[in-house]
């Protein structure tokens, strides 16, 4: 049976959630408050796990033509510089999980998702429409002055609607701010073919090229507001702060809710779950999201089956998923003796086992 649904916000979880319901001949109406889809954001990883499901959507060489494939994972002792791990993402990746690791712009992988959808005849988009309500009913929900089957609310980090659907979702500052800014090509150097992550004390910095623009993304990870300070970090690591003249701050924040649908509504992504960065996941759980309640709508015999079987799949793995990113964090900026132990550490443990370790994270 066709069913009527709306989205609410057109992003990465709005644009993927659109593609693969409509895909099972639903008709989707999503409203994006943004005038426009512009060139936003910064760099994004689309590790495997989420580059297989684009790739059931057919967008694998739509991807691929906007991406760049990183040669290795490098973790950095940040005031040495010495390399103490690396992951072999372009050689083993693909083979072990079925699809590569690749970094594009966002706003790239954005664009990407919308001409798909633009291109689908059963997706209707509304830009220049900000979504702050909605009405349940017995068996529909009001959305615009309209009627439809369900709402899935995919507004972001910020959303307007998430309090409807749970009114104790709080969201928790995470007390660290990250600063992006982007540098020509030209000036990566030897950081140019990797994700490379330098590891400071009280603070990280990642830099990696965004895709096919000619650009490296850095972003410099530390406590409080402060803008990036290169003290205390080795010749590379100061030479890409140092020359980087656009930084922007980013604060931190993540999203703590056990209730993520209610009547006719489910929220996705970000407005369910945001989540710190320090494991480059947030993306890939919003594709995620979006499969696994396209799957759900699929099998469940009713809407309401549908979402309850949605969070019951989807809660223990963001929470795993947290849990890596804060594990990461703590890893990255390391102080004192502990430090020392993790730099005695890392470069005992060969790349199959640390990859062994993500099985479950890469190979969903």
């Amino acid at each position: 049976m066709s069913l009527k649904i709306a989205i609410a916000g057109g992003g990465i979880a709005g644009l993927t959630a659109a593609l693969a319901l409509s895909k099972n001949g639903h008709a989707v109406t999503v409203f994006e408050r943004a005038e426009s889809h512009e060139d936003i954001g910064a760099g994004i990883q689309i590790s495997p796990n989420a580059g297989k499901l684009l790739g059931t959507l057919g967008l694998s060489d739509a991807i691929k033509e906007i991406s760049f494939e990183p040669h290795v994972l490098a973790l950095i002792e940040g005031k040495t510089g010495k390399v103490l791990s690396t992951l072999p993402f372009k050689a083993m990746m693909g083979q072990r999980y079925g699809a590569p690791y690749l970094v594009t712009h966002r706003g790239d992988l954005q664009a990407a998702l919308l001409n798909a959808v633009t291109a689908n005849p059963l997706v209707e988009i509304h830009s220049s429409r900000l979504m702050d309500r909605f009405n349940n009913n017995a068996d529909s929900v009001e959305v615009a002055g309209k009627k439809y089957d369900f709402l899935m609310v995919a507004d972001g980090i910020n959303s307007r609607l998430r309090s409807q659907i749970d009114p104790d979702a709080r969201l928790v500052l995470e007390g660290q701010t990250a600063w992006r800014a982007t540098l020509p090509i030209e000036k990566a150097g030897s950081v140019q073919n990797a994700v490379s992550v330098y590891m400071n004390g009280g603070a990280h910095l990642v830099a990696y090229q965004m895709g096919v623009r000619p650009v490296l993304n850095l972003v410099y990870v530390a406590g409080g507001d402060q803008p990036p300070n290169a003290m205390g970090f080795g010749r590379v690591a100061q030479e890409l702060i140092n020359s980087a003249q656009d930084w922007k701050p980013w604060p931190l924040a993540s999203v703590q809710s056990d209730i993520w649908h209610k009547g006719r509504a489910v929220m996705v992504g970000d407005a369910a779950h945001a989540m710190t960065p320090h494991a480059a996941q947030g993306g890939a759980m919003a594709i995620e999201d979006a499969m696994v309640l396209a799957l759900c709508v699929e099998k469940a015999p009713t809407i309401e089956a549908a979402f309850v079987s949605f969070q019951a799949k989807r809660q223990p793995r963001i929470k795993r998923v947290k849990a890596l990113s804060r594990q990461n964090r703590a890893i990255y900026q390391m102080s004192g003796l502990s430090t020392f132990g993790r730099n005695l550490v890392m470069p005992l443990i060969p790349p199959s086992l640390l990859l062994k370790r993500l099985d479950w994270l890469y190979g969903w």
